[in-house]
């Protein structure tokens, strides 16, 4: 009979929880490997953490993104934060390239819309005239890499 009550007992507790109950903890596992610097608190759910370990501790391996055990997906913690428009270098600015863009960004706007599909459908080329020794003085002559 006793044997029997013990095979109930040990039959409630469920497969996940015994499981858990086997798993080695962090400290165990530090323990256990080679480079205890590597185990991180995830690693005592895998199906087997001593060769997990091992594979991470052998050489030329890439390590495992940090988000792939992450809740969030990636980035999207960062969807409330504005980005600051990007801004030219100087030695860009002083093209007058950005002047240039905006005088043909106005007379866009003013276009109808007919003019607007007609203009996508055959687009016109070379609408900036842009001094190419400016150009060149720009991205080699006064290029500062600071």
């Amino acid at each position: 009979e006793d044997e029997d009550e013990d095979k109930e007992e040990g039959n409630k507790i469920s497969r996940k929880k015994l499981r858990k109950m086997n798993r080695l903890t962090v400290a165990e596992l530090k323990q256990l490997v080679a480079r205890p610097e590597l185990v991180e608190m995830h690693d005592v759910t895998a199906r087997d953490p001593r060769l997990l370990l091992h594979l991470k501790a052998s050489r030329n391996t890439v390590q495992v993104p940090r988000h792939w055990c992450f809740k969030r997906k990636y980035l999207q913690g960062k969807r409330g934060i504005e980005k600051p428009p990007f801004d030219l270098p100087e030695f860009i600015k002083k093209t007058g390239i950005m002047e240039m863009r905006e005088t043909v960004q106005n007379q866009d706007t003013q276009k109808t819309l007919k003019a607007q599909m007609r203009e996508r459908v055959r687009p016109k080329l070379g609408k900036m005239d842009i001094d190419y020794q400016k150009l060149h003085d720009a991205f080699f002559r006064y290029i500062d890499y600071t």
